[in-house]
């Protein structure tokens, strides 16, 4: 692609910084998959996400005097791509479309319909948390800074988040085989 391939962020962020556009295609080269990914669990239509990921972008050119290279990039990048969304979903209220793609080898549909389902179940937060956590393995304290919340509240989300799961899987387990269940589980049904 470019000279920039092997730079390190901070490199790139410092020379983008200083106004080097060619740095900065580098960057969103390198992120602009994962801010897409982010973003369309975030609104669950892809236009929207696409938009939505270049207006991330842009914003993120204009404020990159702000950026502090000694931290990493993706999380402000993150950050970024949460508060225009936000600002986005409160302007366009739609119907969710459907993710999970119906050609997708199962492994990947089952990853598919458990996001499918969190995304169902969970408030935006408890979503954004988990994904972030989980899917883009950010540290705790990296996913409290991008949601807004303290570390401490991120873990009890990531807690509660993952009890109304195993409750929603469960539930829909014992409904699509009840017969396999102990006869007092049955009766509860």
């Amino acid at each position: 692609m470019n000279g920039f391939d092997r730079t390190d962020d901070a490199a790139l962020a410092v020379l983008a910084r200083d106004g080097s556009s060619e740095a900065f295609g580098a960057l969103v080269h390198r992120y602009h998959g994962r801010v897409f990914a982010f973003l369309i669990t975030l609104t669950r239509h892809r236009q929207d996400a696409e938009d939505l990921t270049q207006e991330t972008f842009l914003r993120a050119w204009d404020k990159f005097g702000r950026y502090d290279p000694e931290r990493p990039l993706l999380p402000w990048l993150l950050t970024l791509a949460r508060r225009q969304s936000l600002t986005a979903l409160r302007r366009i209220r739609r119907v969710p479309e459907e993710i999970i793609a119906p050609t997708a080898p199962e492994p990947e549909n089952l990853s598919l319909r458990l996001w499918n389902l969190a995304k169902s179940q969970l408030t935006p937060t408890a979503y954004s948390a988990l994904w972030l956590h989980y899917r883009e393995e950010l540290p705790l304290k990296e996913v409290a800074a991008i949601i807004g919340k303290r570390e401490g509240a991120v873990k009890v989300i990531l807690h509660r988040a993952r009890q109304t799961l195993a409750a929603s899987v469960h539930g829909q387990q014992c409904a699509q085989y009840p017969d396999r269940l102990p006869e007092p589980q049955r009766s509860m049904l």
